[in-house]
This record gives structure tokens, sequence and C-alpha cells, in this order.
């Protein structure tokens, strides 16, 4: 289980990051604890530019992949600290990332009475509309006269705390569980197991089977993403080691929160021109994870030519490159290659053929006809829109000078 808990401080020195390392520590058994320095954050303002936000998105991804999120809190003037207020505002302005998302409340103060004040306001915030966040009822983690409790290597010594600390956090990785079983049986039963199973689809080339579309998907070299005509991330195609990660959490979100700030001008731009019908396809060879992918982008458009939306072919071509630098083509038809059965061997299977993207013969002896359709990759493509990739990809998004033209080929 995958947990995400918030320094809710940027100061240096914080008890309550201290209580955040001892909690990964002491718990790795039930869960991968992961935790953020909202120190990264910028102030909030709703006039801090998209392209400022770069870090305020990557924190809403890590929200959303987390199965919960751990809140913990000191206690400035009886209320939070504004470093913490300006991170929940970030998570709860023009966002969704916390809505029904289980999330806990800890803290730690130099006080008696701990950071009491203060966690009752963060759990006012969280069950907020705008944040509408699934708050762990009780299980209060009030830990006071912080100098005394935790041990100079970081270790919560009072043995009352720590016993409260490991009830309230083993009731909160059930509570998580409630609710992952709710949306397992109501809501993504239809990711790997169709609603109606015995179910067929008619096309007018054939007929398929739901569970036979569900394994294409998964099946088929390249992974597909639709963003919708309303430019809401829609569907992905259920793919094992997919180049862009993907998230249920992310279905229905617009398309803007699924890319870096930097890059949503240029996603915008190219589903404006699909909208628009100044284009149909988007082409972008580039560098991911270590290897050559192609990224294609299509208008989708019924029978009249009407826009539904933006496909989003994505798919290592190291294969298809290693075949083409090795020779593949080059090698005489036979019964593996799918050649006629009117060929009959020898010097007429070898004759040479016209490339129908080049026009040149395969025995043409000049280098250049060898490499003038080879595909380019871009060692230097930067992550932007055009990629939509996620924040783990390959590549940085920050490069500013990317746009809807860069590394791609426009038909």
């Amino acid at each position: 289980m995958k947990i995400l808990a918030l320094v809710g401080t940027n100061a240096n020195f914080s008890y309550n990051r201290i209580l955040l390392q001892f909690m990964k520590k002491h718990f790795k058994q039930m869960a991968d604890i992961e935790i953020y320095e909202i120190s990264k954050l910028p102030a909030f303002s709703v006039d801090v530019p998209l392209s400022e936000q770069t870090e305020v998105w990557k924190l809403k991804q890590k929200v959303k992949a987390a199965d919960g999120v751990v809140f913990s809190t000191p206690e400035y003037d009886h209320g939070i600290p504004a470093a913490l207020k300006s991170a929940t505002e970030w998570l709860s302005y023009h966002t969704t990332v916390l809505k029904h998302k289980p999330v806990m409340v800890v803290g730690v103060s130099y006080g008696r009475q701990a950071s009491a004040r203060s966690q009752v306001q963060m759990r006012q915030i969280l069950i907020s509309p705008d944040c509408d966040a699934n708050l762990l009822p009780g299980n209060e983690v009030l830990i006071g006269g912080a100098s005394r409790v935790f041990s100079k290597d970081g270790r919560l010594i009072d043995e009352k705390m720590r016993d409260n600390l490991e009830r309230c956090f083993t009731n909160f990785i059930e509570y998580i569980q409630v609710f992952e079983n709710i949306d397992e049986e109501e809501v993504h039963m239809s990711i790997k197991r169709p609603t109606i199973s015995d179910a067929y689809i008619n096309f007018p080339t054939g007929r398929l089977s739901l569970k036979e579309v569900q394994q294409i998907f998964s099946t088929i070299p390249f992974e597909i993403d639709l963003v919708d005509s309303s430019d809401r991330f829609a569907w992905y195609s259920d793919k094992p080691n997919r180049e862009h990660v993907r998230s249920v959490a992310s279905l229905n979100e617009p398309v803007t929160e699924c890319h870096p700030p930097k890059a949503v001008p240029v996603v915008t731009k190219i589903i404006n021109s699909f909208r628009d019908g100044e284009k149909d396809v988007v082409t972008r060879p580039l560098w991911m994870n270590g290897h050559r992918s192609l990224i294609q982008y299509y208008a989708l458009r019924d029978v009249d030519g009407h826009y539904l939306g933006t496909i989003e072919f994505t798919g290592s071509v190291e294969y298809i490159l290693n075949l083409f630098e090795n020779g593949g083509w080059d090698k005489k038809p036979d019964a593996t290659t799918g050649a006629s059965a009117h060929d009959e061997g020898g010097d007429q299977a070898a004759a040479p053929v016209a490339d129908a993207s080049t026009g040149a013969s395969e025995a043409d002896d000049d280098p250049a006809s060898e490499t003038a359709g080879s595909p380019v990759a871009n060692e230097a493509a930067d992550e932007d829109a055009t990629t939509g990739a996620s924040e783990s990809g390959s590549v940085d998004a920050d490069d500013e000078s990317a746009d809807a033209t860069t590394g791609a080929s426009e038909n």
C-alpha cells in the first residue's frame, strides 16, 4: 500500500518531519510511505503562471497515485502553518485530487496539548467542500513534549504514544481497504472484467467479444490513450509496462491536469488544431526510458467528419529499427515473410522491388537510398504535451522551447 506523507512545515528542523521519518521505518511492513516536503511548492496564488506550477503538478500526481495521504502538522498561534495552508489550497483549487481520498492527520509540538488546535483546523479543511476528503474519524495522534519523547536517532520512545500511533495507523490502513473494496466492486470492475462478459460487438468486418476487445488492447505493441471531445481524459488501454503510466484516478480529468504545466499550451494547441480541422495527425519520434519511441496523435472523427476526440499511440520502436538496421528487409521472401504463393524462388523472388515510400530500388547502390527513409530519433527531445508522458516518463518537462511542431511531422 502506498502512502504519501506531507511534512506540514517549511522549517529546516521539525519534529513533525522526524515523526514521519519514524513512521516510514516503523510501518515499512504495512505500507510504503513517501515523505513529501511542502517547501518545494510556490506560495499559493491564483496569479502564479502555469509555467511555474510544475512542482504543484508533480504533487497532484503523487496524491492521485497514493492509496492514502497523511498530513503532519505543527501548531503555530493555535492553527496550522501558513505553508501547510498554502499546500492544501494547491490541492483544492480547480482540482479534485483530494476528493474521496482517505486522509489521516497527525501532529507533534513542544507543549502538553500537542497540536490539538491545529489538528482540529486541519480536519475542518480536509472535509470542506473544496477538499471533500475521506477523513479518518477519531484516531487522534497528539504527541506533545516533542523534545522528550523522541530519541536522538529519531525514535518515538514514549511507549503510550507509540502504542497509540500504531493503533491509529493500523486503523488508517483498514480504513483505506474499506474504500478500495468499494471501488473494486462498484467502479473498477470494468477495468479487468467487463460488466457483461458474454456480450459481443458486431462490426462491419466481424464480431468480437468484450473479453477479446480487452485483450486486443492489452496485446498490441502500442499503448493507446483517448481524450474526448470535451478535452477530458476518457480512457487508456490496460497494457502492462506502459511508457506513460496511467491511473484510473486520472479518468475524466481535464487534459490540462494530465500534463506538466509547461506542456499545457502545447497539448492545447494540438487538440485545437484537430478540433478546427487544421490537422489530422501529429507524429513525434523521441527517446523514452532509454529507448527510441514513437508517439502519434490522431484526430478521432465520425463518418461525417465531426470531431470526437484525440487518440494518442505510444510505443517503443527499437525492435523495428533493429530489424531495419540489421538488414531485416534485405532477405529474400520465403514462407515466413508472407510472400505470395505465385512467387517461385530464385531470381524472380530476389528481383528488385521499388520502395513505395522512397521510390528507390532495394538494389540501388547509392548509400543515400538506404537512409533516406530512415526514422530519425531526437535524443534531445524534451517531455512536453506532445509526449503525453506522466512525470515518471523519460524526459524533462521543463523545456520551454517545446511547441506543437517540435520534433513532429505534420500530416
